[in-house]
């Protein structure tokens, strides 16, 4: 199997334990010194902070679902593009939003860098603006 095809077999078991909760299985994934380019602010560095801010996700959207709509492989990286749904029941610190039962529905891009078959970078963006719009933190133009 050419190494793309085996990056894309791990982004796709680690994106399906950060959607199932199974966040012991990680550490297996990722290489030793994991520090990514993307860190979260205030969060340690590396996949203890990644798995931190998972948590903080999930107890702002309790029924978070991440749907991959792309992956595209090319030497050491893998690129997702994935459409996240969930909704606002506690509250989203970063934006100063309190629970509010807003839904959202954004899209994220995820980079990932794998060496011998471990992620060795991750860089994530995602549609901060929607985000914000939809949690009622910006206001909506017009």
């Amino acid at each position: 199997m050419p190494d793309e095809e085996r990056n894309k077999e791990v982004v796709r078991a680690v994106e399906e334990a950060w959607e199932t909760g199974n966040l012991d299985v990680l550490d297996q994934y990722f290489a030793e010194g994991y520090a990514p380019g993307s860190a979260v602010p205030g969060l340690p560095p590396g996949l203890a902070g990644a798995k931190m801010a998972h948590g903080g996700a999930m107890q702002t959207f309790p029924d978070r679902h991440v749907e991959i709509e792309d992956m595209v492989a090319e030497g050491d990286k893998v690129a997702i593009r994935c459409r996240v749904t969930g909704t606002n029941d506690g509250g989203f610190q970063l934006f100063g939003v309190g629970p509010n039962g807003n839904k959202v529905d954004f899209e994220w891009i995820s980079i990932y860098t794998l060496k011998d078959g471990k992620i060795v970078d991750h860089v994530g963006l995602n549609d901060a603006l929607k985000l914000g719009q939809q949690l009622g933190a910006i206001p909506m133009p017009g």
